[in-house]
C-alpha cells in the first residue's frame, strides 16, 4: 500500500505507474496554496517584468505559474503578455514546471538536466543584471543566494504561501490538473486507523511542508511506516523529524518516485510515528 501526499487530481501519474507495479495507492493532501493576503509586492514585481526591468524570470513550481497568472490577469493582462512585453528570459526548475509555461504560451529558455534548485544553479550563465524570482513563503534561501552569488540582482518575492488544507476558497491557487483516473482519497483518521490493522504502508512525502503537516496531524499512532521523500530537500526534512527516508527518489517522475517507493520495501526498514509534543514533560 502506497499513500501519496497530494491531491488526487495531482496524484494520477504516480498512482497509475505505482498501480502497474501492482501497489494500492491512495491520495492524502495534507498541504495547500493561497495567495497572499497582501499581493502588492507581487503585482508590482510583475509591472517591472512587464515593462523590462528583469533579464530572467526564474519559475521553481507548477503552484508559482498558476499563481503567476492569477496576479496578472487581476491586473488585466496575463504572465505570456508580461514575458514576451518585457523580453524576459525564462527559466524552469525542471520539465513539467516548463510543460506548465509552455501550455501558458511562455518561451522556457532553460530547464537543467537535474530538477532541482542546485540543478538550475549549475546549468545558470554568470551574468548581471536583473533576476525575477517568484516562490512560495516556505521556500528555502538557497537558489536566490546561489543567483546572486553568480552576479545577479536576484529579486525574490511571495507569491503563494503553503497552507494546511484545504485553502480558503477565495485566495486558493489552483493545482495542476493531471488527465486520468485519480486514485481514491484518504482522509487523515484514516491513515491512523492503519496503525490498528497493522498495514505499514510507504508515504511518499513530495515536499518538506507534508514532513511538517504530518507530524502534526498524523503522529497520534504510533504509525510503522517507510517514508519516500522527492528530492533532497524532503529527505532532509524528515531526518530532522528523526524519519530516515528508506528511499530518496532521484528525480521526481512518476518511474523515479515509483522506484524509490520499490526500494523502500525492500529496504525492509520502517520508521514509527512519534507521539505530538503536547509541550508537557514527563
Amino acid at each position: 500500500m502506497v499513500i501519496v501526499l497530494r491531491h488526487p487530481s495531482r496524484s494520477v501519474r504516480i498512482a497509475a505507474e505505482l498501480t502497474s507495479m501492482g501497489m494500492t495507492v491512495y491520495a492524502l493532501p495534507l498541504t495547500d496554496a493561497e495567495l497572499p493576503v497582501d499581493v502588492g509586492a507581487a503585482s508590482r514585481e510583475l509591472l517591472a517584468l512587464g515593462r523590462g526591468e528583469y533579464r530572467w524570470l526564474v519559475v521553481t513550481s507548477g503552484n508559482a505559474v498558476n499563481a503567476l497568472e492569477l496576479l496578472t490577469r487581476s491586473g488585466g493582462g496575463t504572465l505570456a503578455g508580461a514575458v514576451a512585453t518585457g523580453g524576459a528570459r525564462v527559466a524552469a526548475v525542471g520539465s513539467a514546471t516548463a510543460r506548465l509555461l509552455t501550455d501558458a504560451g511562455i518561451t522556457v529558455d532553460l530547464v537543467p538536466e537535474d530538477a532541482s534548485s542546485l540543478g538550475l544553479l549549475r546549468a545558470f550563465e554568470r551574468g548581471n543584471g536583473g533576476v525575477l524570482l517568484p516562490q512560495a513563503d516556505l521556500a528555502p534561501d538557497d537558489l536566490r543566494a546561489g543567483l546572486t552569488g553568480l552576479g545577479w540582482s536576484v529579486r525574490r518575492i511571495e507569491v503563494y504561501r503553503t497552507v494546511p488544507y484545504p485553502a480558503d476558497p477565495a485566495r486558493r491557487v489552483p493545482g495542476v490538473v493531471e488527465q486520468g483516473t485519480p486514485p481514491p482519497l484518504l482522509a487523515p483518521d484514516g491513515v491512523v486507523a492503519l496503525a490498528s490493522s497493522g498495514v505499514q504502508p510507504a508515504v511518499v512525502f513530495t515536499a518538506p511542508s507534508a514532513v511538517l503537516q504530518f507530524r502534526e496531524r498524523l503522529a497520534d499512532g504510533p504509525l510503522a511506516f517507510h517514508p519516500v521523500a522527492i528530492g533532497r530537500t524532503t529527505a532532509a526534512a524528515l531526518r530532522t523529524q528523526g524519519w530516515g527516508p528508506g528511499a530518496t527518489a532521484t528525480d521526481p517522475t512518476p518511474q523515479g518516485i515509483a522506484a524509490a517507493v520499490e526500494e523502500a520495501f525492500r529496504s525492509d526498514g520502517k520508521t514509527l510515528a512519534p507521539a505530538p509534543d503536547n509541550g508537557e514533560k514527563s
